[in-house]
């Protein structure tokens, strides 16, 4: 066993300086022998993923970041680097409190790529963290460099007086092998024994061998063309992981390197919260199920006249699911959010698994799960160890409100979810030929031969087995391929979670640090995976389009004196079925590409669920299944339904025999090998991980064989549907969400059926909804008679607007006319009328010659007797 422990290690969540991965990291200190290791980045965006890796592998995880502290003595130019480490989960969330200190949260942006504080933001906070100073880029190094010996010791008093009560401080030993590097530290060995503070050794690793300097490198002119960072490179290739007896040979001061063992010891009760639950608590979990009851009895009692028992059995079953995983106030949280957003008219539907809830329905409203056949153990089970996931679309317009009332509802617990952007096939090599001096034409000629759909593979490996790759330019370029194969699946960036929202028990600071983006909202610096697994409740408010659009056609309604409830529409509209088995579904949610319409016109839809079906059909693997000729073959009556054994007929009739939805999995583990749905649906997801491979297949197959032959089915029955079942997880869908999004899809079909002028208007004012630009939506309304009018400075505003049975088109279509010239025409319209003629119009609104010319061009000045006003060649030069 090596005894000796890294305490400074910055990977490459250290965002384009660090070279390996957290799991890699751990992998290369295992092999060296040695039992601890930490992780001190510029942040802890790879916190979590490196805990779970170290303590998989037996690997004491210790964790921490490294900091720019700013002022002290020496002059407040002084800026040195801090290596600050916890010991425990409260000093771990001190940490936290530093790093979101806006001085600091800035580093997160393009500006900096450190975090910044001062003495004063780590003394306030610096009980039970371990601060080690010196080494590359500290106060210490600097000022010892200079000779200014007087002034580092003032620097490092300060520094012990900050951590004399409530931590611990070590001064840093450090030595890569350069003479100059070996003075620094006899200084500092020096300097440390008159303050009569201990030392550390350190290596300062950011890669894990001397070979990977290069790819260092790479990744700091990386960062410095792509964030205009005034940043180096670390000097040599000797910043890398050490054995303890290299350290010993570089640094010979026995103390420096017993203490690394020591600070380790004492971080030894640090833990990490991961594999368990922590949803935010705000009632007792008896007073929170009792108000959750009985909302959900109340809504029932309101929707379901007379309640049937199939309802109050499901009911009774979901609440104790609930109860016993002390899910009540999440659930309260939940209805909390939508309730807001339903008294201000923001539009919003459930989707997802959870729409399989009769809870979640009776709560948030969507389709009804008895009704529709929905599993809820699909949502929550008891083999699901996770929280569970609730994911509400919103209209886009007004996603922002709802964001913006959860922070300011749960200020000190809330937080945007982080993503992690990593380097791609294509963006490694576009960022690699730039760091290497290639020409912007070179770079274009060499990255655009690649196909979009190498995502998930390495260059290299799509270079040697794909046919199209194999006359590629950059097949010659080998030091590039090279250093992009190494970029590529390494954390890039981080940015901001499109609408998952984290909300802690309790302080959010205890689990993660937030930093505020562009869009002033606090982000964290957990991805969705590592909110997974510390059991902290996600809610994922996305924006989506077609709410926008259905929400501008029924305010279109009402102001033509019609008021409908868009989510009480019967779900048996001649009308509706009609528009949707001609295939006439442009603009319709989900339906209305090429394929789709082809796909909806074979099916001719008759009622709801066949719209279900459609949307879990297009898909990627059913169509390479073959699965969707079988289905449609069957559901007309061209194809006999078949069954493997008549267990499945109540499983699979409403799909003609075919396995299509994940939930159909679950159902059939259950019924025929016997497991119970927690276990089937554990089954499930460990069969969509393993089917590539063979040994973790053959182990499922053992075990649904077992289950199946126990239950007395024949030995080749069970193989045949395992055989059938295996083959789902590469195209299933989850039914719940296909119904959820099935409900939109016959909302819009509905409204183009019965009312298409207002179903036209919507789909306009809401920006790019689906598959087609407003020209072609305009073009199929005047194919379908009604009248379009084109902009007009007398008629037209900044959106699309109902005239007559007609659409009067926007200002701001016409190009050089933007909102704020529109909004100054509307403005002088609505002040004292219509303008009367052009002399009228120029004297009120007073537009520059060539924005004038356009709306000439444009008919937008007809009948203002503009006529030849303009000219020719000024209208010619407007044109182009």
């Amino acid at each position: 066993m090596d005894r000796f422990v890294h305490l400074e290690a910055q990977s490459a969540f250290s965002f384009l300086w660090g070279t390996f991965t957290p799991e890699a990291l751990v992998a290369a200190v295992r092999s060296l022998g040695q039992r601890a290791v930490a992780l001190t980045d510029d942040g802890l965006f790879g916190v979590v993923r490196f805990y779970r890796a170290a303590a998989a592998t037996g690997i004491q995880p210790i964790v921490g970041a490294r900091v720019e502290a700013h002022g002290g003595a020496g002059g407040p130019e002084i800026v040195s680097n801090l290596t600050l480490l916890a010991t425990d989960f409260a000093a771990y969330g001190n940490l936290c409190r530093i790093l979101s200190i806006p001085r600091a949260a800035k580093g997160y942006g393009p500006a900096s790529a450190r975090p910044s504080v001062t003495l004063q933001d780590v003394k306030s906070n610096a009980a039970g963290l371990i601060c080690l100073c010196g080494g590359r880029g500290s106060a210490i190094e600097t000022l010892l460099s200079q000779g200014r010996y007087e002034a580092a010791r003032q620097w490092l008093a300060l520094w012990r007086d900050v951590f004399r009560d409530d931590g611990h401080l070590f001064v840093v030993l450090q030595n890569s092998g350069p003479a100059a590097e070996a003075e620094v530290m006899a200084a500092s060995f020096e300097l440390a024994a008159k303050l009569g503070l201990p030392v550390a050794a350190t290596a300062g690793v950011a890669f894990l061998g001397p070979e990977d300097y290069e790819l260092h490198k790479i990744l700091v002119e990386i960062q410095r063309a792509h964030h205009h960072r005034a940043i180096d490179p670390l000097p040599h290739d000797g910043f890398y992981l050490k054995s303890g007896g290299e350290m010993a040979r570089l640094i010979p001061y026995p103390e420096a390197l017993a203490n690394t063992a020591l600070i380790a010891r004492a971080c030894e009760s640090f833990e990490l919260p991961v594999g368990g639950l922590h949803p935010p608590l705000f009632r007792s979990a008896g007073e929170a199920w009792r108000r959750l009851s009985k909302m959900c009895a109340r809504n029932l009692a309101r929707r379901c006249r007379p309640v049937k028992l199939e309802y109050l059995r499901r009911l009774e079953r979901e609440l104790k699911a609930i109860r016993e995983r002390e899910l009540s106030d999440f659930f309260l949280l939940v209805e909390e959010v939508i309730d807001f957003a339903r008294r201000r008219g923001i539009r919003h539907t459930v989707r997802g698994s959870a729409a399989g809830s009769l809870v979640v329905h009776l709560l948030l409203g969507g389709v009804d799960p008895v009704a529709r056949g929905l599993l809820f153990e699909r949502f929550i089970n008891d083999g699901r160890k996770d929280m569970p996931d609730v994911d509400v679309d919103f209209d886009s317009e007004r996603r922002d409100e709802v964001l913006r009332h959860v922070m300011g509802r749960f200020p000190n617990q809330s937080a945007m979810v982080c993503t992690i952007h990593c380097f791609r096939v294509r963006s490694s090599v576009r960022l690699a030929a730039r760091a290497l001096g290639y020409s912007l034409e070179e770079i274009s000629r060499l990255s655009e031969c690649l196909p979009i759909s190498l995502r998930g593979r390495r260059l290299g490996e799509a270079l040697d087995n794909l046919p199209e790759l194999r006359h590629a330019p950059i097949r010659q370029e080998t030091r590039l391929v090279e250093v992009a194969s190494r970029l590529a699946g390494l954390p890039f960036q981080g940015s901001v979670h499109l609408g998952g929202v984290i909300v802690t028990p309790g302080d959010i600071n205890a689990f993660t640090p937030r930093w505020t983006s562009p869009q002033d909202l606090p982000v964290g610096q957990l991805d969705k995976d590592d909110v997974d697994a510390l059991g902290l409740l996600k809610l994922d408010l996305l924006g989506l389009r077609m709410h926008t659009a259905l929400e501008g056609a029924a305010e279109v309604l009402r102001q033509q004196g019609v008021n409908l409830d868009l989510d009480r529409l019967p779900l048996d509209d001649r009308r509706t079925f009609h528009l949707l088995q001609s295939t006439d579904t442009l603009g319709v949610f989900q339906v209305e590409s090429p394929g789709q319409r082809n796909l909806i016109g074979r099916l001719r839809p008759r009622h709801f669920d066949d719209l279900v079906s459609e949307i879990s059909l297009f898909r990627p693997g059913p169509v390479e299944g073959h699965m969707v000729d079988v289905y449609v073959q069957r559901r007309n009556g061209a194809e006999p339904v078949k069954y493997l054994h008549p267990d499945l007929e109540p499983i699979l009739g409403e799909t003609y025999g075919v396995i299509l939805f994940q939930e159909h999995v679950l159902m059939i583990v259950h019924a025929i090998a016997g497991l119970s749905y927690g276990q089937a649906d554990a089954f499930r997801r460990a069969m969509t991980k393993e089917r590539k491979k063979s040994g973790g297949m053959i182990d499922l197959k053992e075990r649904f064989m077992a289950g199946a032959v126990a239950r007395g089915y024949d030995a080749w029955v069970a193989d045949e549907i395992f055989g059938q079942v295996a083959s789902f997880a590469a195209y299933g869908f989850c039914k719940a969400h296909a119904a959820s999004f099935a409900h939109i899809t016959y909302q819009s079909a509905w409204l183009k059926a019965n009312f298409p002028q207002a179903f036209y208007l919507g789909l306009l004012n809401a920006g790019h909804v689906g598959s087609y630009p407003a020209s072609v939506i305009l073009s199929e309304a005047w194919r379908r008679e009604i009248p379009i009018q084109g902009p007009h400075v007398n008629h037209s505003t900044a959106r699309y607007e109902p005239e007559g049975l007609g659409i009067r088109v926007p200002l701001v279509v016409v190009h050089g006319v933007g909102p704020a010239t529109t909004g100054r025409i509307v403005e002088a319209r609505a002040a004292r009328g219509r303008f009367s003629s052009l002399d009228d119009f120029q004297e009120r609104v007073r537009l520059p010659a060539r924005v004038m010319a356009v709306l000439e061009l444009a008919g937008a000045l007809r009948g203002l007797g503009a006529g030849d006003l303009f000219g020719t060649d000024r209208c010619e030069a407007a044109r182009a």
